[in-house]
């Protein structure tokens, strides 16, 4: 292989594993244009109901990963998202990110 085709290699291997991939399940709304980050259900002060349940790839840097679930859920029109944990996934090593995706009252 010859060094731009090894080049080209290594930077699809990098964009690839730097990607985060969501999941969602649940309503969509109007795009918001802010979103709260909780970590604990108890944290959040304001009435709210859950309107989905988002699932990220954790295979990035955690900030990396915090973005990308606040960027989907402006895109899905929630007010904030409660972090509930993580948990491997079923076909491979890598873990998985789950939050809540919240509608203020």
């Amino acid at each position: 292989m010859n060094k731009i085709g090894a080049s080209y290699v290594l930077i699809c291997c990098i964009l690839l594993s730097s990607c985060v991939s969501i999941t969602y399940f649940g309503d969509k709304l109007t795009p918001t244009s802010s979103v709260d980050i909780f970590y604990a259900a108890h944290d959040v002060k304001k009435n709210y109901k859950v309107i989905g349940h988002l699932t990220a790839g954790n295979n990035a840097e955690q900030e990396q990963v915090k973005s990308k679930l606040s960027d989907y859920a402006k895109k899905i029109g929630a007010d904030a998202i409660i972090i509930t944990g993580t948990d491997a996934a079923r076909n491979s090593q890598d873990a998985v990110v789950n939050a809540d995706a919240l509608k203020y009252e």
